[in-house]
């Protein structure tokens, strides 16, 4: 995200509600923008609500064609998904192999060979257009390298989609128990195929006019957000540190070296990057106490921003730039009014080219799809 303003005046007939985010006058964006806000989970899922992904509230195609044809559910993976996690569903992958590197550590034994536990998030990756289901996969023992006590459980994530965004082969059914009312809603739309549910999308194809939303513009500025603020307490721990305060025994879980890792491969996949240019961010943030309760605060906010916040918003972002590539084939939707994609856009003094859309005179997005090299497991 970058501080830049556009010459001339952009084209007219914006929808009003992407108008008010690209102007900082959506009461999201300009606290999103002041450091001096506090953004708390409330803050962020009210965010996150407005891109409505659930299941709640569709229509989708049943399972079976009007012949009695199989063709799969138009209800996207992802969007089922969601909920689950929200309620923690408990779930069983009966097999997966791993895309990414092997790691095994002498402190965890796997027991069997299914995956089984709660689901306790969603991720995807900033780079790539691959996304994971994350369990507290109870098929795991983990030892406690200093006391030696066992306890069950660690978390892993579980591709579905690949590193080039289709369907990952390594797994092939996810096993769970509906609750009554999702399996009212299965049921009702027809969504069974015996006891299974086939998913045609992990993403809808309808989706790829998010990344023209206001919704989505402001979990962009959100994820910069995030990233911005757990920068700012990082750096006060490392302050803190450097006078001689640490963390309390305990704080942190002790770290255990790999035993093992595989081998690799590198191969190129497709991916779209997405930016978001606008005003700088407004005001400071406020600095902990120089103690050991300070130090402490500053490392549960910089934990909480960024593997807690950071990724629910980021794979609502990552799933509609997928939509966006995969199904948007250049259209634009009709609330932008008469504006469209420059093509060959460079920032100042920069060497790449962007695909940029003027929203105002202080904000544009803009995109480029290239390759990027990824290393996968060789095993």
């Amino acid at each position: 995200m970058q501080g830049l303003k556009y010459r001339g005046r952009p084209p007219i007939l914006l929808a009003d509600s992407v108008k008010s985010v690209a102007t900082l006058d959506n009461p999201y964006a300009s606290a999103i923008m002041d450091r001096r806000v506090s953004i708390d989970e409330d803050f962020v899922q009210a965010i996150i609500g407005q891109s409505v992904f659930s299941w709640e509230g569709r229509n989708p195609a049943s399972a079976l064609d009007e012949d009695g044809n199989f063709q799969g559910t138009d209800l996207d993976l992802l969007s089922f998904l969601v909920p689950m996690a929200a309620r923690g569903a408990v779930i069983e992958i009966p097999h997966y192999e791993s895309r990414r590197q092997t790691i095994r550590k002498e402190n965890e034994r796997k027991i069997g060979r299914n995956q089984f536990g709660p689901i306790t998030g969603l991720i995807s990756n900033k780079d790539v257009l691959s996304f994971s289901v994350r369990l507290f996969d109870h098929t795991i023992v983990v030892t406690d390298p200093i006391t030696g006590s066992q306890k069950m459980g660690a978390y892993r994530n579980y591709m579905i989609v690949d590193v080039d965004g289709v369907w990952y082969g390594g797994w092939d059914r996810i096993v769970f128990d509906p609750t009554a009312k999702e399996n009212a809603f299965l049921s009702d739309k027809n969504l069974w195929t015996g006891n299974t549910v086939s998913f045609r999308y992990y993403v809808h194809p309808n989706r790829w006019q998010s990344i023209y939303g206001a919704p989505y513009l402001l979990l962009k500025m959100l994820v910069t957000r995030l990233d911005d603020e757990a920068k700012f307490y990082r750096a006060e721990m490392k302050r803190l540190e450097v006078l001689g305060i640490s963390l309390p025994e305990g704080e942190k879980t002790t770290y255990v070296p790999p035993s093992y890792k595989g081998e690799t491969v590198s191969i190129k996949v497709p991916t779209i990057e997405v930016e978001i240019d606008t005003t700088s961010f407004q005001g400071n943030y406020v600095s902990v106490a120089d103690t050991q309760e300070g130090l402490v605060a500053a490392y549960n906010r910089q934990k909480l921003l960024t593997y807690t916040l950071k990724p629910r918003v980021q794979f609502v972002v990552r799933a509609d730039e997928a939509a966006f590539m995969k199904h948007g084939e250049g259209r634009v939707a009709p609330w932008m009014g008469s504006r469209t994609w420059k093509k060959g856009h460079r920032l100042p003094k920069g060497k790449i080219d962007w695909n940029l859309m003027v929203l105002s005179s202080d904000c544009g997005i803009r995109f480029r799809e290239h390759e990027k090299s990824e290393q996968v497991s060789a095993e």
